[in-house]
């Protein structure tokens, strides 16, 4: 399950989910889906993975749909899960909300506009600085410090919104920066995260501007139907018209998008479910103190993460391929129909509730759930399902997980689900430590991507150097933790070294072949004998440490080193002639 393989099918398909019926777009999904297994079961097996392919599951498949829906079962009986109306982050062109998990922050280039807004009834005006004059429409609130000498006795006077002409309340708010723009904020429903904070915390109206695709509606007035670039442009012009633009200055700024797809994120009121997930923030730093961290200093990200977060985890998506929300409503009066244990795996859009009526109303006619689990909601439950739950009775013999392998770019996503899901479920951490890979970049240092074309796929290193060398560079590469970029050569030195092991291997044998163990053989250690098997203890002793602490690069480098110039050019060379 997930977004991206969505994403991926529209493209292949070169249509839109919503064009097709859903059955067909879900084969589709499932399609790509066995492509990609089994390109990766080949990668995983050239490269020699220990794997027991007996206890392969797919989270696409309904057995695994039952663990999910079980968990978020038991989590809404325990007052975990909830519905409710809320801003989330919402991407546009997938039409789904997403959670801060998802929403990646790039650098983009925009435009501060200082817009003059009247106050009524007089011929003064206060100077706005926005970068987003399309929500103008929008604006229920403009916002002043109450500190700043220059504005705070407008506080409670009415002021004139530009292009639609309402007024509004100036109010007081401490966290206005008098130093950015002019000290006079525009607060508009939503902009971005800081309005919703100013919003709920002075209760002011809602004006919900944009449809599900980002387009202006009918609260927009004569901007209606427009995207949001074309009624930036519009309303620009338009207040350019009134004489009400002073000016526009260059913006240098960090644009919330779509971890899958790059669009520009909105926040959108929507009803949604939710987990709890911020009530369980201090025992999340408590566990992640406790758990063992390779390299220590990851532990930080996770904390610090669970700190930031704002919003619960909305766990509901507005998508097709993933799994089932298992809730009905009843026709009549609205009532939530929560699934009994008993009734998963289910699928509400081709079921009905096992109940012969609504327990609140009488009324026999139910609607579905149509909305679906985060991917993160079937993931977040990885560490009991290995361990066999629910079917297994012993699973808790397996649990918690001795060693979680997890990538320092889903340390927000897998590695902080897994703790708040585990914890609300079972009160205990999912895993005792936590071991974190970097990224694998391209040669330039950035982040691979075709479109770049530092792009390196495996089966290509695979099939040009086998699996010993390409283990050996990713062990090598770099510290744990730390991201490497992939570059050939170093790829060919790891070969060049398997080269010279394995010469120096049959060198080795071949002087031992009539040697039997049960031979006792006379002979005295010289210097340089003893020389080289205290350079054999040490680095027994540095391997042993190293892997202890997995810090793999290390033990790759000192059994390079041991072997290609201690051993093969320094001992063997200096012994050569003894062994002819």
């Amino acid at each position: 399950h997930g977004l991206s393989i969505e994403i991926q099918v529209e493209k292949e398909q070169k249509i839109r989910k919503r064009d097709v019926p859903p059955d067909q777009f879900r084969r589709w999904c499932e399609q790509l889906i066995e492509r990609y297994i089994t390109l990766m079961k080949d990668s995983i097996l050239k490269l020699g993975c220990s794997i027991d392919w007996k206890t392969e599951y797919r989270t696409m498949d309904p057995d695994y749909w039952r663990r999910t829906q079980l968990s978020f079962i038991l989590l809404h009986k325990k007052g975990f899960m909830y519905q409710g109306t809320h801003p989330v982050n919402w991407c546009p062109r997938c039409e789904t909300a997403i959670a801060d998990a998802e929403v990646d922050y790039e650098k983009r280039q925009g435009a501060l506009h200082y817009i003059r807004f009247p106050l009524e009834g007089t011929s003064e005006h206060l100077m706005i600085a926005t970068s987003r004059p399309e929500f103008i429409p929008a604006c229920v609130a403009v916002e002043v410090n109450p500190a700043d000498e220059r504005f705070n006795k407008y506080v409670g006077k009415n002021i004139v919104v530009p292009v639609v002409n309402r007024t509004v309340k100036i109010i007081a708010e401490e966290t206005v920066d008098p130093s950015f723009g002019t000290g006079v904020v525009m607060i508009c429903t939503y902009g971005d995260k800081e309005d919703v904070k100013t919003v709920m915390k002075h209760k002011l109206p809602v004006i919900r501007l944009l449809t599900d695709s980002a387009r202006i509606n009918e609260k927009g007035g004569k901007y209606a139907g427009l995207t949001i670039n074309q009624a930036r442009k519009a309303i620009v012009e338009d207040l350019n018209a009134a004489g009400l633009l002073e000016k526009v200055e260059s913006l240098s700024q960090e644009v919330g998008v779509c971890d899958r797809c790059k669009t520009h994120v909105e926040i959108l009121e929507h009803k949604q479910w939710f987990m709890k997930t911020r009530a369980l923030t201090d025992e999340v730093e408590k566990t992640a103190n406790e758990v063992v961290w390779y390299p220590d200093y990851m532990k930080t990200r996770l904390i610090d993460w669970a700190k930031s977060l704002d919003w619960d985890w909305v766990i509901s998506r507005q998508r097709v391929f993933a799994t089932p929300i298992p809730v009905w409503y009843c026709i009549s009066c609205g009532e939530l129909i929560i699934a009994e244990e008993a009734w998963v795996p289910t699928d509400p859009k081709l079921e009905t509730p096992r109940i012969n009526k609504c327990p609140k109303c009488g009324s026999r006619e139910f609607v579905p759930e149509r909305d679906v689990f985060d991917t993160w909601m079937d993931s977040s439950i990885t560490c009991a399902v290995h361990a066999g739950w629910p079917d297994r009775p012993d699973w808790k013999r397996l649990f918690p997980a001795d060693v979680h392998p997890s990538g320092i770019d889903i340390i927000r996503t897998w590695a902080y689900y897994l703790m708040v899901r585990h914890l609300a479920l079972f009160g205990e951490t999912p895993y005792k430590s936590c071991l974190i890979n970097g990224m694998v970049l391209g040669s330039d240092g950035r982040k691979m991507s075709k479109s770049l074309k530092n792009y390196v796929a495996a089966p290509e290193v695979l099939g040009k150097y086998g699996s010993d060398a390409t283990r050996q560079w990713a062990a090598g590469g770099g510290a744990t933790g730390s991201d490497i970029s992939f570059r050939w050569p170093d790829v060919e030195y790891g070969r060049r070294f398997l080269v010279k092991l394995w010469n120096v291997s049959k060198f080795t044998i071949n002087l031992l072949k009539d040697y039997t163990s049960r031979e006792k053989v006379e002979f005295e250690l010289q210097p340089l004998d003893r020389w080289v098997l205290s350079k054999a203890e040490k680095l027994t002793r540095k391997v042993t440490d190293a892997m202890e602490k997995c810090q793999f690069n290390v033990v790759v480098e000192e059994i390079r080193n041991f072997t290609w110039h201690l051993f093969c050019d320094y001992y063997i060379e200096a012994v050569k002639d003894k062994l002819y």
